[in-house]
């Protein structure tokens, strides 16, 4: 099943339940740092994730869980969004920032900052973002090849069960799509971009994070006590 997926938006986005009642004035009062961590399928988001986020203290929201957590709530809009990314469409922006909002708000008396990883997906999602919460304080970039890329996909594929086998073609349209709407992306965020060399040994990736984050918690006082 593909997840925040970046095919056309469906008529069926336009009747999902929005909460436009949800605030974000704590989120920008908190003054928390922001990340972003980005990359390919296979990049290894998901290792770095769970790594950065023990180390600092850091609330990790990843996209695609975020997804299948309201998918298994039963509610209206987790029905719909089930079948948009059963079908492989577009998780409207407005919708996947409000699940990050929300997460963020239920998190914020017990975190020293947020990792939003998998996001941004494409313009629109940044768009709401920034005007929902606030711009990123940094966005991680893991760099990876698009031929490793691969790569890793297929030997995950072998050993993993969580989803449906993809066809060579498949991956490869899925991590040429991503390369294609990763650059406006990069374009966009180059002032707090930090490119990460993702084919280096899992250690040295997290130290090259961790050095990246470290620079950032300069900037806040509170959180900067725990440095690697």
């Amino acid at each position: 099943m593909g997840l925040n997926c970046v095919r056309p938006v469906d008529p069926l986005c336009a009747v999902i339940p929005r909460s436009i009642e949800l605030d974000a004035s704590p989120i920008k009062e908190s003054k928390l740092p922001i990340i972003f961590l980005i990359g390919g399928p296979g990049a290894g988001k998901a290792t770095q994730c769970v790594r950065i986020a023990e180390h600092y203290g850091f609330c990790a929201i990843v996209s695609r869980e975020l997804l299948r957590d309201e998918v298994s709530t039963g509610s209206q809009r987790g029905v719909i969004l089930a079948y948009l990314m059963s079908e492989f469409k577009l998780v409207p922006a407005d919708v996947m920032v409000e699940l990050i909002k929300a997460k963020m708000l239920s998190s914020l008396n017990s975190t020293r900052g947020f990792l939003v990883s998998g996001f941004p997906r494409e313009k629109m999602q940044w768009q709401h973002f920034n005007r929902q919460i606030r711009p990123p304080d940094l966005v991680l970039y893991l760099y990876v090849r698009n031929s490793l890329l691969m790569d890793r996909i297929l030997a995950r594929t072998i050993t993993a069960t969580e989803r449906q086998q993809r066809s060579i073609d498949e991956n490869w349209r899925r991590i040429k799509e991503h390369s294609r709407m990763m650059k406006p992306i990069l374009k966009y965020y180059k002032k707090q971009l930090v490119t990460i060399d993702g084919e280096k040994d899992e250690i040295e990736v997290f130290q090259d994070i961790c050095n990246a984050i470290n620079n950032t918690l300069i900037n806040f006082p509170s959180t900067a006590g725990k440095n690697i």
